[in-house]
């Protein structure tokens, strides 16, 4: 059973009441760092940061809405990997979003890093922002940080919902879930409210208090939206994948203005390699094969290999795929890459009845092998 308490704002909104929830959790030894966004030397943005020192926390900005980089990614850094590493001294709080909850979880199972080296501290999360659209925000309004917290609150943007992320106005999962520590705002007046697995992962104190009977009604509303809106994009996105009356896969048109630049691999947070096969010598083509293909075709595409790239990765990821949107955010030709990943991913998952992130025990479904699944799967045998 969850306990609950409450941390007032004490004049610095919520993220000072994250702040002190972060500090309590180093002095009082639970953990030995915490992985938080630090705001910049210039204070136009944030990055990722291990800090020691309850001092240096000052700096933090746990709620700002951008995600410069998928925390789980920066979690697989500090981690003793599939437990092949030295004994862990102490815990890591890693303070994380819903979707990177999600990667953590999926990249533990994939022996890219050891849950049991992290305290979890998720904060709920009504969507972000791409990095130069916030920091054009907090330049034109000083009020911006505020702002943005009141609407967390009311589980409404801060902007038109164009303004946030693609990836964000489709996530059906905006409240900090599967964490050890859950820091509720959305629904929550003031302050933030916390949710604790363990009474004694609670820091001396802090107020003891129940859950808010009007915050669920809240977060039912802002998920109802999501939902609404996931459905119309995925449903949309699957008719666009049909093949076209030319008779070309829609996969293929959708991939056409792939640049093979990778930038999708290095932001994505389940992909993982430490060598790329796109990246070794068997596609390090040389010139002859491309006149070759351009002399027996009339016309070969530059660069080669883009869709088989991206269909590759999409087999990789399918059945984990987080829905972060970090893919489609560093996507140099503003593909709808997460879009696309997540109309698959929606058949595949559901095939398995698997949520990415919902349980560390359940296993990753490539992983598992069941002698009459694919006739379970539709398959028919002929």
């Amino acid at each position: 059973m969850s306990v609950w308490a409450s941390v007032p704002g004490d004049g610095e909104g919520a993220s000072g009441a994250v702040r002190r929830v972060l500090a309590g959790q180093l002095e009082s030894g639970r953990v030995r760092a915490v992985l938080v966004l630090m705001r910049t030397h210039d204070g136009r943005s944030v990055q990722p940061a291990m800090v020691t020192h309850p001092d240096r926390l000052r700096l933090a900005e746990p709620l700002a809405p951008v995600m410069p980089i998928h925390m789980a990614r920066m979690a697989s850094l500090v981690s003793t990997h599939g437990g092949n590493g030295a004994p862990s001294e102490g815990k890591i709080g890693i303070v994380a979003r819903p979707c990177e909850l999600r990667g953590l979880v999926e990249l533990a199972k994939l022996n890219q890093l050891r849950a049991d080296d992290f305290l979890t501290i998720g904060i709920d999360c009504a969507g972000t922002f791409e990095g130069a659209e916030w920091t054009r925000l907090r330049e034109a309004d000083d009020r911006a940080v505020a702002r943005h917290e009141a609407a967390q609150r009311e589980g409404m943007p801060l902007a038109p919902a164009g303004s946030y992320r693609h990836a964000c106005t489709l996530c059906d999962t905006p409240t900090a879930w599967n964490a050890d520590l859950a820091l509720h705002v959305i629904g929550v007046p003031e302050g933030v409210l916390v949710e604790a697995r363990q009474e004694e992962l609670v820091s001396s104190g802090l107020t003891v208090a129940d859950d808010l009977p009007g915050r669920a009604a809240v977060v039912e509303a802002l998920v109802a939206a999501r939902n609404t809106s996931r459905k119309a994009a995925l449903d949309a996105m699957q008719a666009r994948m049909q093949p076209t009356t030319e008779g070309l896969p829609g996969l293929l048109v959708e991939f056409e203005t792939c640049q093979r630049c990778h930038n999708c691999t290095v932001a994505c947070p389940i992909c993982y390699c430490k060598e790329c096969l796109f990246r070794t010598e068997t596609f390090a083509h040389e010139p002859r094969r491309y006149f070759g293909w351009a002399e027996r075709k009339g016309a070969a595409r530059l660069p080669g290999d883009a869709v088989a790239f991206q269909l590759t990765r999409l087999c990789h990821v399918t059945t984990s795929c987080a829905g972060c949107g970090m893919c489609t955010s560093a996507c140099p030709a503003d593909l709808p890459v997460d879009l696309l990943f997540q109309t698959v991913a929606r058949k595949t998952q559901a095939m398995f009845d698997y949520v990415p992130g919902r349980s560390l025990d359940e296993a990753l479904p490539p992983s598992t092998f069941e002698r009459k699944e694919f006739i379970d799967l539709g398959e028919v045998h002929r």
